[in-house]
């Protein structure tokens, strides 16, 4: 560890305890400890009981930092043995960024046992939650997919459920910025698996399907007939966002969607996704759309009106899109 970063890290932890006090809260104190698994368990242990968010925060980006360095055997048995949720979330992060360090996937065995088999719901989400940041689809596959987040989905309880599409959202937009094909893959099993409109609604919604596989957008758009309004719009949004080479039959699939649907949301989602398909391109198709459902006419408009500017961003096309709306 260089000098320079030994010194911040003396003056944050001479600074915690004056600042926390300052603000009238009581705070841990953080004290010497060896730098082993068990040494640094006791720190983390201290600092969820009695510190501030801050030392919290502090506790568990210390132990990720020493982990690459720790005995991969110690780290494991931590995570096999550790009753308390929280310390389990921070020393099983810790496990999954040696693995990530390393590149040894197997590492997480112990990590993936507790998210699908402890009795305590509390602790299974837990290792799932202590999967977050991690390149974790990729890491299950390589472990032969005995616990995927397919399976994690169907868990009774409702915490490890949120757990999962929390861990999928991030890793889309944190560590492939929505470029991998076995995330956007991973991302629809979940949300096909799951009985719970809501996740699979937000899992449709923001985990990216730029490099969705033909396969994918099949599945996705077989998610154009579910029962659930609320899920058939999270999929007309996220089939535009599908490939180049996918989008002449997400086009295909949203514009009868558009025509055939009775549900004011979803006609507005396949609108939405029908424009981000062709941007610019998409405005003769948008105009013969006009008066399928007058309702939407003003929405047509509004689309009309943001790619006609021709923005080159997604995004500063919705930006612009939701300050015309009426």
């Amino acid at each position: 560890m260089g000098s320079r970063t030994m010194k911040a890290r003396v003056l944050w932890l001479a600074l915690l305890p004056g600042l926390a006090l300052a603000q009238g809260v009581p705070v841990a104190v953080p004290t010497r400890t060896a730098c082993t698994v068990e040494g640094m368990l006791d720190e983390v242990r201290v600092a969820m009981q009695t510190g501030s968010p801050a030392y919290r925060k502090y506790a568990r980006l210390r132990l990720k930092e020493a982990a690459i360095a720790m005995p991969p055997e110690a780290l494991g048995r931590a995570v096999s043995q550790e009753r308390d949720p929280a310390v389990l979330e921070a020393v099983g992060a810790a496990l999954a960024t040696k693995a990530s360090n390393a590149q040894k996937p197997e590492l997480l065995q112990p990590l993936l046992s507790r998210a699908s088999q402890d009795a305590d719901p509390g602790l299974r989400a837990a290792a799932v939650r202590a999967l977050q940041g991690s390149p974790s689809v990729e890491f299950m596959a390589k472990n032969g997919d005995v616990v995927t987040y397919e399976q994690l989905v169907r868990d009774s309880a409702p915490e490890v459920r949120q757990a999962v599409v929390e861990n999928l959202v991030t890793e889309s937009a944190g560590i492939y910025f929505g470029h991998n094909p076995e995330l956007a893959e991973a991302a629809v099993k979940v949300a096909t698996a799951t009985d719970d409109p809501a996740l699979a609604k937000r899992l449709l919604g923001e985990v990216s399907m730029e490099a969705a596989s033909p396969e994918v957008v099949r599945k996705l758009t077989q998610q154009l007939r579910s029962e659930d309004a609320g899920l058939r719009a999270a999929a007309a949004k996220a089939l535009g966002g599908v490939p180049g080479s996918e989008s002449a039959g997400a086009r295909r699939a949203l514009t009868s969607l558009y025509r055939s649907d009775s549900d004011l949301a979803v006609r507005k989602s396949a609108l939405e996704g029908l424009a981000r398909l062709g941007q610019s391109g998409a405005r003769p198709l948008l105009e013969s759309l006009r008066g399928v459902d007058r309702r939407l006419d003003p929405e047509i408009d509004a689309w009309q009106s943001a790619l006609q500017k021709n923005l080159q961003e997604w995004h500063l096309i919705l930006r612009e899109k939701q300050r015309l709306s009426p």
